[in-house]
């Protein structure tokens, strides 16, 4: 049984990452002898318009299925998402009707039953992690087994949607062969894969799993913390420099630093390595020092993405963060301190916001100065604590259903979600056109413009024209 793994678009403003958790399924897929393909279109989403096969971009994924011929068909569902690959599905059923369509990823994880009801041409969800559940169900299907007795699947059956038990999660992460980086390596080749911050070609890495905190905010398909062996990670990373050579590779746990004395071991084999890449990481804003920064410097770490949220420590404590707006101000300055780019995340608009809130958050922004800040409208996700609040309290404006505008919560002091983007807008304006920002992010992205003048300037404008939303 052929199964492909499809990304048929992307949504990227600043440039264009792999599909890690594809890459994952095939990898894990094949080390079991499943015969299997994955299929990165690499195209904007908006390029794909009405899903025409006489558009060239949907005539190419058709062309794919039919080259491949798979009997079963995988994808990413996102929230953000949800008409676009439901789109896609009937498109892949309309050419193919035989084919089996496989959602998985957070919104069939959050909203299983929603996600079969609303796209009748998907067969099949994977709630959880989805190693072991696709390879089980791609064997299910070979040999006809009950597949009621597969963990992690919901499927219909007799007009009601069916769930198994919940999937196993792999606990020894470096039990998981590395990502299939091999079978899209002519992206890696032909420089698909990149961003306007970090250079091109660009790789991704995961070192954990999981997130040990509960912010109110985030979703996590499984939120289980486990993380992998500095051994394991520094063979993967071998790998990559070897046969990518990237100019960067981005670490993309949800926090690098949870674990100091796992990430100071990575850290200390990195500065013995010495690599010819960078490394861009992400962390808590408590879980950094001097100590740590200055090791991250030598290891060749050029950039930290803190999740600061806010500057007003009324919203952090809404968000159940477990973080200061001191703490907050502090990571920023030590962080600059050492040498290393400092960029953080924003999310406006969780209740309790108001005029003033916003003001303490721009006054933390002048006041710490990071070097790149993104704002983010809170589009609340399903099965996270605000969904389900803003749900309770009557709040919730739309919904994650197809046709149904995003979700977003009413506030008191702020009139529609018109609004609130405009304010985002200008927030965001107000930091990248700062003198002291603007010269910052020229002067440090001058080699990736002399490198390569048309990406970079397109990348340029799509931030500064970018829609806000989280």
């Amino acid at each position: 049984m052929k199964t492909l793994l499809l990304r048929p678009f992307t949504d990227a403003s600043q440039g264009n990452s792999p599909p890690l958790s594809l890459m994952y399924l095939s990898s894990y897929l094949k080390s079991k002898r499943s015969d299997v393909k994955i299929v990165d279109n690499c195209v904007h989403k908006r390029h794909l318009g009405n899903y025409k096969t006489s558009n060239a971009y949907v005539q190419n994924i058709v062309q794919e299925i039919e080259d491949y011929n798979p009997d079963i068909i995988g994808m990413t569902l996102f929230s953000r998402e949800l008409e676009e690959i439901a789109a896609m599905c009937k498109l892949i059923k309309n050419e193919f009707k035989s084919k089996m369509i496989v959602l998985g990823g957070p919104h069939p994880t959050a909203m299983p039953d929603a996600s079969l009801l609303q796209i009748p041409e998907c067969d099949f969800v994977i709630r959880g992690e989805g190693e072991i559940a696709l390879y089980d169900l791609v064997t299910g299907l070979s040999s006809n087994r009950d597949l009621s007795k597969i963990k992690g699947v919901s499927f219909r059956s007799n007009g009601n949607v069916f769930h198994g038990e919940d999937a196993d999660i792999i606990r020894d992460l470096d039990e998981l062969p590395f990502p299939d980086r091999e079978s899209l390596m002519h992206h890696y080749q032909n420089d698909i894969y990149g961003h306007v911050h970090i250079g091109i070609p660009s790789d991704i890495i995961m070192t954990s799993r999981g997130c040990p905190f509960q912010c109110k905010f985030c979703f996590k398909v499984c939120s289980k913390y486990r993380s992998r062996s500095a051994e394991n990670v520094l063979k993967e990373i071998d790998w990559i420099v070897n046969n990518i050579k990237p100019e960067n590779i981005q670490i993309m746990d949800d926090s690098f630093t949870v674990q100091r004395k796992r990430c100071v071991e990575i850290l200390e084999a990195l500065v013995e390595k010495s690599y010819p890449c960078k490394f861009k990481i992400r962390s808590r804003v408590n879980a950094v020092d001097e100590e740590l920064l200055k090791k991250m410097k030598k290891a060749g770490v050029t950039t930290i993405v803190y999740g600061f949220e806010s500057g007003s420590q009324t919203m952090l404590n809404a968000f159940d963060k477990r973080t200061t707006v001191g703490q907050n101000i502090r990571a920023c300055k030590l962080t600059k301190k050492a040498g290393l780019n400092c960029f953080g995340d924003m999310l406006l608009f969780y209740p309790g916001e108001t005029k003033e809130t916003l003001k303490e958050t721009e006054r933390f922004i002048k006041n710490a100065r990071p070097h790149a800040v993104k704002f983010y409208v809170l589009s609340p996700l399903p099965r996270t604590r605000i969904y389900e609040e803003a749900i309770e309290n009557k709040q919730l404006v739309g919904g994650w259903e197809i046709g149904q505008q995003s979700p977003w919560i009413k506030l008191a002091d702020f009139d529609d979600i018109g609004e609130m983007e405009r304010i985002a807008k200008r927030l965001f304006l107000k930091q990248f056109l700062n003198p002291w920002r603007f010269f910052w992010f020229f002067r440090s992205q001058g080699r990736s413009f002399l490198k390569r003048p048309i990406f970079f300037v397109k990348m340029f404008l799509n931030t500064f024209f970018a829609r806000v939303k989280y």
